[in-house]
């Protein structure tokens, strides 16, 4: 379609549409009566007021368009033939305009925000438009309370709401193809909000998780939250749109399955809130964070995935809300000590010395690493013996041993956080301190020099913090699903069936 009929398509649309919604009840069962032959006054249920409300529209279209060369044929659509401009079979036999009517009024129903220019636009894409560069959205737990979206690496953490977000797809709409599968029943029924992305021309395949792709904006969010971010359902769109694929099912990505995240058929996920305002510390630790991930070599960003999995598979676990341990854990608690510990060792251990020898250069490690004076490095040791103490336990069948995991967990957060800025920082860094072990070696080498602490730990700490890396561990607040069902769409006296 050129641009010059696309622009009379639209213009025309808009002056039959507006001549519609002006028309009350009783002008269109007058007109349809017209139409039909008929001067009976029957009375009108359901079914007969769409048909009469078909026939007027209909109508005022024909009026618009008398040329027979808006009808649409198969293959006439400038659409590629993985995109088919309506999947609905019972719409084939309708013209361009017809199909576009009824889709603008559809968006006109599922929101308030709309005028009858913008959803004749939209509308017109969707009927008979060229392909848009297609978006990734994957389903989480987090949503935000009225903010615009968040940068995290790459992703947009945005809330799922019809009334302010214009990439939404149009199987939002009542009536329209796909909406008994649309995405806004995933996100109703968990409370679910989003992250998002352009995808490249080379997506990466639902089933495949090589290369890492949610390991990093999920790794960031639990840094920032106490509470568990977890990841759910993937799908496709063309925004402003329609959901692309899949038609049928939501598939989880593979990697996801890594953390232990599990949707059966009635388990409820919580789902959380960020509170208007707290947001802009959430993006400040994510782009500090994540900028410096974004600066390792392959082979560090490996090594903070591994340990990842662990830390992410333990906040799914077995941490509760406010971030203490949870009675109910599906986790053994001392193999939750055993994943931290490993978790630890993924970045600290350097690859030398034995069993215990590793154990002890961890614990010396992370409080030369986090530690922020003599108390905080002595108390930092003693938490990750604790832990390599219940581990140790547990993997040999011995009692459990006690050990604080609310605590351990903290020491793991902060030992992931800090890593990544001083793994950053040695990057630059050449001979002893710069090489493969170069970030644990320096950390051996400043337990005995106050000089190279000074400069080479806690400086780039410090200016990690400065950039905003300091996790805000914000409070969130419960998901209130009232407030979602009432900001989405529904269904209008002008939606047609």
């Amino acid at each position: 379609m050129t641009i010059v009929a696309r622009q009379s398509l639209q213009e025309g649309l808009e002056r039959a549409l507006r001549r519609f919604r002006s028309m009350t009840p009783q002008d269109i069962k007058r007109l349809s009566r017209q139409l039909a032959g008929t001067t009976r006054a029957g009375r009108f249920n359901a079914l007969t007021e769409a048909l009469a409300r078909g026939r007027v529209l209909d109508h005022l279209l024909e009026t618009e368009f008398p040329d027979a060369a808006t009808a649409a044929e198969p293959g006439d659509e400038d659409r590629t033939p993985q995109q088919p401009h309506d999947p609905h079979s019972g719409t084939r036999g309708r013209s361009v305009a017809s199909q576009a009517a009824r889709v603008a009024l559809r968006v006109l129903a599922s929101s308030d925000r709309f005028s009858i220019a913008e959803a004749v636009e939209r509308a017109v894409g969707h009927v008979y438009g060229p392909p848009l560069p297609e978006w990734e959205y994957l389903c989480v737990n987090l949503t935000l309370d009225g903010a615009p979206p968040v940068d995290i690496g790459g992703w947009q953490l945005a809330s799922f709401t019809y009334t302010a977000d214009p990439q939404l797809p149009l199987t939002g709409a009542p009536g329209v193809p796909g909406d008994l599968l649309a995405p806004r029943a995933l996100h109703e029924m968990h409370g679910f909000g989003l992250l998002r992305r352009p995808l490249g021309s080379v997506p990466v395949p639902v089933d495949d998780d090589q290369p890492r792709e949610l390991v990093w904006p999920l790794l960031a969010l639990n840094l920032a939250l106490e509470v568990p971010v977890v990841a759910g359902p993937r799908y496709l769109v063309e925004p402003g749109r329609r959901v692309v694929r899949p038609h049928l099912g939501w598939p989880l990505p593979s990697e996801v399955s890594r953390w232990g995240y599990t949707f059966a058929p009635g388990h409820h996920q919580r789902a959380y809130m960020i509170s208007t305002g707290h947001d802009a510390d959430v993006a400040a630790f994510c782009r500090a964070f994540l900028t410096r991930t974004a600066g390792l070599d392959a082979r560090r960003q490996d090594q903070l995935a591994r340990a990842a999995d662990h830390f992410l598979f333990v906040k799914c676990h077995v941490l509760g809300d406010d971030g203490g341990t949870t009675a109910g854990s599906s986790l053994h608690l001392s193999e939750a000590a055993f994943r931290l510990t490993a978790a630890m060792e993924s970045l600290l251990a350097g690859g030398d010395g034995g069993h215990a020898e590793v154990g002890r250069k961890v614990q010396q490690r992370a409080a030369m690493l986090v530690g922020t004076d003599d108390d905080d490095r002595l108390q930092v040791r003693n938490t990750v013996g604790a832990g390599y103490a219940a581990r140790s336990a547990y993997a040999h069948g011995a009692k459990d041993k006690e050990s604080d995991l609310h605590a351990l967990r903290s020491v793991v957060r902060r030992v992931l956080t800090h890593w990544v800025a001083q793994a950053a920082y040695c990057t630059g860094l050449s001979g002893r301190h710069g090489g493969r072990d170069g970030l644990v070696n320096l950390l051996d080498d400043a337990l005995l020099s106050r000089l190279l602490h000074q400069e080479h730990i806690i400086g780039p700490r410090d200016t990690f913090h400065a950039d905003g890396g300091t996790p805000p561990l914000l409070p969130v607040a419960l998901w209130d699903p009232s407030q979602f069902r009432l900001a989405g769409p529904s269904r209008s006296p002008l939606d047609l069936a």
